[in-house]
């Protein structure tokens, strides 16, 4: 009976870290990904803009091009579970700082000494 009750007891733990396992693999299948279009809207210490973002990522890069009302350009960055940050190369470059949310961003900017508050939402 000793054996049975080891046996059992070795088996369920095994049972558990598969489990563990698959939840593990199943939690990088739903990883945040921003690949799209993305429709931005900012406001701070120099106004209030729309911008369009398309962005392009593989693992945790992103790259893509930047339109605005003034100027268009690239962007390079990284994402982090839901954090993102990203650069844009443009006559003005500006840094982007945030959280994704499925089909929706927020976050801050920083440019030439200026701050401002941004939410995304993704084109459909």
């Amino acid at each position: 009976m000793g054996n049975r009750n080891a046996t059992f007891q070795v088996l369920s733990m095994m049972a558990v870290l598969v489990l563990v396992a698959c939840m593990a693999v199943a939690a990088q299948t739903a990883a945040t990904n921003v690949t799209g279009t993305w429709n931005f809207k900012v406001s701070g210490d120099a106004g209030s803009a729309d911008q369009t973002i398309v962005m392009k990522q593989e693992g945790s890069t992103i790259t893509g091009t930047f339109k605005g009302p003034r100027q268009s350009g690239t962007i390079d960055g990284t994402v982090d579970g839901n954090k993102i940050k990203f650069h844009v190369t443009a006559r003005a470059g500006i840094d982007y700082t945030g959280t994704v949310d499925g089909d929706s961003m927020k976050g801050t900017l920083a440019a030439r000494g200026k701050t401002g508050d941004w939410t995304a939402t993704r084109a459909k």
